[in-house]
């Protein structure tokens, strides 16, 4: 031992240096890493570093991805859209006066929409078209002559060739045969399929699968596929339709096209032609109500024609012309005529209220009423009713009665008969009681100068009153009639085809790219996540936030891994360099830097930092003492090439304190060795004369280091920490137990032990450059070197993986 070492006899005072800590340098060489994530949450920098870590995770979930958004692109086909236009006729009032005799419009603004849209003209464009077959593209194409009966049973079926190519099996999808025989014969006669495919089509080997699907159905499916708008005007229609095959669309909007232009013809004829004939049944009857009437009215002149002559109760006769009557006589006659045909009509029409009921009104028997023929309402109600009803016998020939349409119209005719026809008549008959009460009146008046007209006169007139009325009746019934006959014989549809589908050459809607995407997507962030999650699930310290955040201690330093190359660990010198500056900077500058060194666990370089922390001290002059302190099984004596007895242990339990400091080779650093191995050596760390011990070597040394044991081996770490002010705990990345740590350092409770902060060691050089701590450590091309000489005998510098192992 060299006669420089300090001894510990009592009485020996040796000179110390003052101590200055250097002052603290500016934040940005800490090192911290920065806070990326804008708050709270995960910094960008910490994501990024576990996608690093797991990149095989990541790499796997895209290779998922790709292979997920190939399989979806064969679950959805391009669309193609095709589209047609309709026009609309509406004529003007005006245009009706001028041109030839037709019907009124049989629809009117979205009604024909809703036409578009029915069964009456879905229905046979499913069958034409054969959209109740499904089937991929080319055997459709082979399929061409395949048609259902009425008794078809709807479902899934494989048709199957056999190797020879002589006979065929016709099975369900699951398995259940159906149909078998010879190929060229009929397929599928048992389950209502009309199919008799050739040897050409029924290859040997050769397996079909296809749909049957019921032709409501795919109507119910069309409608919702249908997109139909029309113009302000209402006059032009247009439709549009998409689909996989742009073929099979064009040719679908176009069947519908032409059924719908068929449909609205045959609507309107049918219309017409039910108007036609209740026009004529009310035309044979008023013809018949005419004859009867002029019968009547000849047979009477025929009987009075020998009566004798009234002549004498008549006014007189003027010279020249024929026979006069006297104007009292005259509106008296008029009068009691009107009277009496008003009192007939009323009769009338309360009967056939009263006979009605709940039945239908007959319209044919009030038409022939006068009064309601004078009525210009109840004519026009009457014309909307006739018109109404022939439009729902045509509906009710075409559709269902739970059909919109046929309700609708249904609704209407319901509320003309309950409600307003009766209404109306009502309200007649209510007028011509209150007529009937004032001819009454003024009859009464005039009665005394009347009393000498003739009974046979007024007879006569009231059956000529009447012939005229049933003829005048007959005639306009019989122009109606004419006109309606006219309008059926000359119909002209009220739709045409303006536009019809062109096949579409692009696609309209692809979503093959958005769904390979989406899947891709999806894989990927999934694969991200599960790096993520598995990231912050790790229970071992990997990133300085690691100790900062989770713990809540400073970052005093990072270390990084060391590398076998010679030569290669100019950043692990500037690292403990800089670990120096920050750790008398945390320490502070009251008395000499004496400071515990301990980690949670073995072999995670505690005694690695504690040594060449020593040594980065001793280099810049520093009276620097290193104490080996783990008595279980500290190794220090090994690395620093000194002896490990006498040591602490041999001093605690009694020994003499001569030759128990040991110099090293390195200047200024020297060594107080673990010493003999003892069972009570936990005690002897915690006595009095441990504490008497580091209270004497402040005064002699400007920096002690204490090497501790581990956390886990149990308290004499936190003890030493106790005795020596200050502590700091190595974490090492990878293989530091976060459980262990959060557990010890709860398990302090209130006891005064001041932790200086944690120091990340065995850091990887992708984490220190992607958490900014390169740039502070080494610049290449500046790396601190001696000059060479020839007789240099300098102390060789500590290996900077000395004692990495622990």
């Amino acid at each position: 031992m060299s006669e420089r070492l300090p001894t510990l006899r009592d009485g020996d005072q040796l000179p110390s240096t003052e101590f200055q800590p250097a002052p603290p340098p500016p934040e940005e060489l800490w090192g911290e890493p920065v806070d990326e994530s804008g708050g709270g949450g995960l910094p960008i920098k910490r994501l990024l570093m576990a996608l690093r870590r797991y990149w095989w995770i990541v790499v796997l979930a895209g290779g998922v991805g790709v292979a997920a958004g190939l399989f979806a692109t064969t679950l959805a086909e391009p669309q193609y859209s095709a589209s047609g236009t309709i026009w609309l006729e509406q004529t003007s009032s005006a245009e009706e006066a001028q041109g030839p005799v037709r019907s009124p419009e049989l629809f009117q603004g979205y009604a024909w929409q809703e036409l578009l849209r029915t069964g009456l003209v879905l229905d046979s464009v499913v069958i034409t078209q054969r959209l109740y077959l499904e089937a991929r593209t080319d055997d459709r194409e082979d399929m061409s002559s395949l048609f259902l009966s009425d008794q078809a049973r709807y479902g899934s079926y494989v048709l199957s060739v056999d190797a020879a190519g002589e006979s065929f099996t016709l099975a369900t999808n699951d398995g259940v045969e159906v149909d078998r025989g010879p190929v060229g014969g009929p397929v599928g006669q048992e389950v209502g399929i009309r199919w008799r495919p050739n040897a050409e089509v029924l290859s040997p080997g050769r397996v079909i699968r296809f749909s049957l699907l019921s032709p409501r159905t795919v109507t119910d499916r069309l409608k919702e596929q249908i997109q139909s708008r029309m113009d302000q005007e209402g006059n032009v229609l247009f439709m549009e339709l998409q689909g996989p095959d742009p073929e099979d669309v064009t040719g679908t909007v176009n069947a519908i096209l032409a059924r719908f232009e068929q449909v609205a013809a045959d609507l309107k004829r049918i219309a017409l032609d039910e108007q036609t004939e209740a026009l004529k049944e009310q035309r044979d009857r008023a013809e018949q109500d005419m004859i009867a009437a002029e019968l009547a009215l000849r047979d009477y002149q025929i009987y009075t024609i020998t009566l004798p002559s009234e002549q004498d109760r008549a006014g007189p006769i003027n010279p020249g012309v024929a026979q006069t009557q006297d104007p009292v006589f005259t509106n008296f006659f008029g009068m009691q005529i009107q009277a009496n045909e008003i009192e007939r009509d009323r009769q009338r029409i309360l009967e056939v209220l009263e006979s009605s009921g709940d039945s239908e009104v007959p319209i044919s028997q009030l038409e022939l009423i006068p009064s309601v023929q004078n009525s210009s309402e109840l004519r026009q109600i009457f014309g909307e009713y006739n018109q109404r009803q022939a439009q729902y016998r045509a509906l009710r020939e075409r559709y269902t009665p739970e059909h919109t349409l046929v309700k609708a119209e249904g609704q209407a005719l319901a509320t003309l008969e309950d409600e307003t026809i009766p209404r109306m008549l009502t309200d007649l008959a209510g007028a011509l009681d209150t007529r009937a009460v004032e001819l009454e009146s003024r009859i009464e008046t005039t009665s005394q100068e009347l009393q000498a007209i003739p009974d046979r006169a007024i007879r006569e007139a009231s059956l000529e009153r009447t012939f005229i009325t049933a003829r005048d009746q007959f005639l306009n019934i019989n122009q109606r009639w004419e006109l309606s006959r006219l309008a059926s014989l000359s119909s002209v549809s009220d739709v045409r085809i303006l536009d019809y589908a062109e096949p579409p050459q692009f696609p309209s809607d692809d979503p093959r790219a958005f769904l390979a995407i989406l899947a891709f997507g999806a894989c990927l962030g999934l694969g991200m996540l599960t790096a993520v999650l598995l990231d912050r699930s790790d229970d071992r310290f990997r990133y300085p936030e690691d100790v900062s955040r989770g713990l809540g201690l400073e970052i005093l330093g990072t270390i990084p891994r060391v590398s076998p190359k010679a030569g290669a660990n100019f950043e692990v010198q500037e690292a403990f360099r800089e670990l120096r500056l920050r750790l008398m900077y945390a320490h502070g500058s009251a008395g000499p830097l004496m400071v515990a060194i301990s980690s949670p666990g073995p072999e995670e370089g505690k005694t690695f930092i504690s040594s060449n922390l020593a040594l980065s001290f001793a280099e810049t002059g520093r009276r620097t003492l290193l104490i080996d302190a783990d008595t279980r099984r500290g190794d220090m004596h090994h690395i620093l090439g000194v002896e490990r007895k006498p040591g602490l242990v041999d001093y605690l339990s009694g020994g003499r304190a001569e030759g128990l400091i040991q110099k090293t080779e390195y200047p200024n650093l020297h060594v107080l060795a673990s010493g003999t191995r003892l069972a009570r050596a936990p005690e002897l760390l915690t006595g009095q004369q441990m504490q008497r011990l580091l209270t004497r070597l402040k005064s002699h040394y400007e920096v002690i280091i204490v090497d501790t044991p581990p956390m886990a081996a149990g308290a004499d770490a936190f003890q030493l920490g106790l005795l020596t002010g200050a502590m700091a705990i190595v974490f090492r990345a990878g293989t530091s137990d976060k459980a262990l740590v959060e557990a010890k350092l709860k398990s302090l409770g209130d006891v005064p032990l001041r932790i200086l902060g944690g120091i990340l060691n065995d850091l990887s050089a992708r984490v220190i450059k992607s958490y900014g701590y390169h740039s502070a450590y080494y610049l290449p091309g500046y790396e601190a070197e001696d000059e060479a000489f020839e007789d240099d005998d300098s102390p060789r510098a500590l290996p900077a993986n000395a004692g990495a192992a622990d």
